[in-house]
């Protein structure tokens, strides 16, 4: 049990790892893609402090929730929790090299529910997962018209104004964009993390730190190819565009991560960029790049199901731990 142990721990670390190299562009992209950050590796360091924060200081309640909400901490076993954290990262890290947006809070759900069902142990349909559906509906939803107000008031806001309004709204990218990636740490640290929570191995504070390390370590090391996806190839920003988004995205995870619900930086993206770029015009968002994040979002958490599903089931059988 030791050594399953272990592994879980290894796996989850390693799910933290890729969360914070599959985001960095969904944080720091629009910064970077508008030249406000110029340096990708400073866009990345910027990641990693501002997510380490949020994940250490308001992950405690996601952290609660994969932990313990989605199938009691009692039914939590170290194979079952290292299975789970285990598919979430390698479907993730294969999104992440395909460079395909993904929810990883969909992901890390969707693993608990396959090894869960692989266990025999009860799921929490009503109380957590019916409640985390509707998130992720709303998410995207709820973000492109934030989108669509902020990038309203901004306009307003800067019309007849001289050109120096254009730093300001260059700071305020900046700004929106480190709120975003605190945002990350807050949102998807529990995803990676809660099953240490579950396993009563740590506290959901010393959880939430130790995914933010992780994190920190995943944004530095790989997200600097990642960053032009969403920075430059999914639509063509302007800085009110890109402020709008920005704080659409944030403001929407956040809320998300406050209530306890794990939701997708992506989708929040994705909405937020969407209402800000409808005040443009349609032309401005490549549907091409749109339909293949949208293919993605369907495809991966039954990916993750049935994968966490069959590698349970299949360590299970070879170790003989039932």
């Amino acid at each position: 049990m030791d050594i399953l142990t272990i592994a879980m721990v290894a796996s989850g670390l390693f799910f933290g790892w890729t969360i914070g190299s599959h985001y960095t562009r969904a944080t720091m992209g629009m910064a970077y893609g508008s030249g406000i950050v110029k340096n990708p590796i400073t866009a990345t360091i910027l990641v990693a402090f501002f997510a380490l924060l949020g994940a250490t200081f308001e992950s405690h309640n996601v952290v609660e929730t994969v932990g313990t909400g989605i199938i009691k901490g009692t039914d939590m076993t170290p194979l079952g929790a290292m299975t789970m954290m285990f598919t979430a990262a390698l479907v993730t890290a294969a999104n992440t090299w395909m460079r395909w947006p993904v929810s990883t809070s969909q992901l890390a759900c969707f693993s608990v529910v396959g090894s869960a069902v692989a266990m025999g142990a009860p799921v929490s349909w009503g109380s957590t997962i019916v409640f985390l559906c509707v998130t992720w509906v709303a998410t995207p939803i709820v973000a492109a018209i934030l989108g669509w107000v902020f990038t309203h008031a901004t306009d307003w806001a800067i019309r007849g104004r001289s050109e120096t309004v254009q730093k300001v709204l260059g700071y305020a990218l900046f700004i929106a964009s480190c709120y975003s990636s605190y945002t990350l740490g807050a949102n998807n640290t529990g995803n990676a993390v809660g099953v240490f929570f579950g396993l009563n191995l740590t506290t959901e504070m010393q959880a939430g730190f130790i995914g933010g390390i992780v994190i920190a370590i995943g944004a530095m090391t790989w997200g600097v190819p990642l960053l032009q996806k969403v920075g430059k190839e999914l639509v063509q920003v302007d800085l009110g565009v890109g402020v709008g988004a920005k704080f659409a995205q944030s403001v929407t995870a956040h809320i998300a991560a406050v209530l306890g619900f794990p939701t997708s930086m992506n989708q929040a993206q994705i909405g937020g960029v969407a209402g800000a770029a409808y005040v443009r015009g349609l032309q401005t968002i490549d549907m091409a790049a749109m339909k293949e994040i949208v293919l993605s979002w369907f495809l991966t958490p039954v990916v993750a199901g049935i994968v966490s599903f069959t590698l349970y089931t299949s360590f299970s059988y070879a170790l003989r731990i039932h």
